[in-house]
């Protein structure tokens, strides 16, 4: 053990040789992390009582850094096939939400990922104007990553992380009217995935995916298979008279086309700008300065800090084309389905997930007070359903004599 001990490396590297049993007669060269020579010696007395009692005296917790623990979760999207995995324009792979954890953690070993961390990565990110559900979203692909290292036997326990209280969820609808409006404001190519989302109530993603194969215009229904869905279950969804029509027009005009809704020679894969513009056109949205948070024009300058939109790009808020799933489930409950079959189209696993897009709006708060006036009409006889003043002061008066 002395010549072990007198054996002291630049920058205090505690230098041992473990057992045989242990590390199977490797030399194991690890820092103490202080340039104080005493360090190192205590470091090393303390490793080799690890190894007198059997103990691993360089746990592999110690070594394991952030980077392990990402290549790990990708490994696990990548064998399970997970649609979040996606591979960027150089054909690297890559996860939403990963690319924060790996600037602020960069370099740094599991254990040293701990709830202060946590904390402090949450307090940049909220510097930056990151929402809440982003940063959750960051945070538990970490969770994720250290549940894979648990299970693998490479750690044995897992931090706490100390979540943010997100954003109430989104409540925006569609009524029929506002559809018409908005329908004439998209351009042509994109009504049809418009009147698509607003019947059927299908994600986006599902939609641009679509392909002729998968329309039935026979027998009116839209048949989804496994592994094109977000849950990757199957579902059949009928064709309203109106979206069928739209259909049957787009077959006819490109019936070679690869995908059921394309530009012309091209498909469609993302158009928000257009969108956009078409909500603010219609009413549904505005665009709002991200100076001074005043509503301005497309193609204006700000009036409050005049800046042009290509020094400081106006933020949208509005009307999302997620809204149209909203609707389409809400529409579904309004015209009598029974929630069971609502959620057989719509496809949502959960009661919870379900209410949260069943959304009440005006109109039907409207239609339950006619509903109950028409209840007590009938019960009544009295098309208000209520009692008389003159009715009121006459009880106590015939009560007293």
């Amino acid at each position: 053990m002395e010549h072990l001990e007198g054996k002291t490396l630049k920058h205090a590297i505690a230098v041992a040789r473990w057992n045989w049993k242990v590390c199977n007669g490797r030399r194991v060269f690890e820092s103490s992390r202080s340039e104080n020579e005493r360090t190192a010696r205590n470091l090393l007395r303390q490793r080799l009582g690890q190894v007198a009692i059997g103990m691993d005296p360089l746990p592999r917790a110690q070594r394991i850094a952030h980077e392990n623990l990402r290549d790990a979760l990708l490994a696990d999207y990548a064998a399970n096939k997970r649609r979040w995995l996606r591979i960027g324009r150089e054909g690297k792979v890559y996860l939403c939400g990963l690319s924060t954890l790996d600037v602020f953690f960069k370099n740094f070993r599991a254990v040293d990922i701990t709830t202060d961390s946590l904390r402090v990565f949450i307090h940049k990110r909220q510097e930056s104007g990151a929402a809440s559900g982003t940063i959750n979203r960051s945070l538990a692909l970490l969770r994720r990553m250290f549940r894979l290292a648990v299970a693998d036997g490479k750690l044995r326990e897992i931090p706490h992380f100390p979540m943010l209280k997100e954003a109430a969820p989104c409540k925006g609808f569609l009524e029929h009217t506002e559809y018409r409006r908005l329908r004439q404001e998209l351009p042509e190519h994109l009504r049809p995935v418009l009147a698509m989302g607003y019947y059927t109530g299908m994600r986006l993603g599902e939609i641009l995916s679509l392909r002729p194969p998968s329309v039935d215009l026979t027998n009116a229904e839209i048949r989804l298979d496994p592994g094109t869905t977000k849950n990757d279950e199957p579902r059949t969804i009928p064709i309203a008279s109106e979206l069928l029509e739209m259909l049957r027009i787009e077959r006819a005009r490109n019936p070679q086309n690869e995908f059921v809704f394309m530009r012309p020679g091209k498909r469609i894969k993302s158009f928000r700008k257009a969108w956009n513009s078409a909500c603010v056109r219609a009413g549904l949205g505005v665009f709002i300065c991200r100076t001074c948070q005043a509503p301005v024009s497309a193609d204006s300058k700000c009036a409050e800090c005049r800046k042009a939109k290509r020094q400081a790009r106006p933020k949208y808020r509005g009307l999302i084309f997620h809204d149209l799933r909203r609707t389409g489930v809400r529409n579904l409950v309004r015209a009598g389905e029974p929630e069971r079959v609502a959620m057989e189209i719509s496809k949502h696993k959960t009661r919870a997930v379900f209410d949260r897009y069943n959304i009440v709006s005006a109109r039907d708060l409207k239609d339950a007070a006619t509903k109950l006036e028409a209840y007590l009409t009938r019960q009544n006889g009295d098309k208000t359903a209520t009692i008389s003043p003159s009715a009121t002061d006459a009880a106590p008066m015939s009560k007293s004599n």
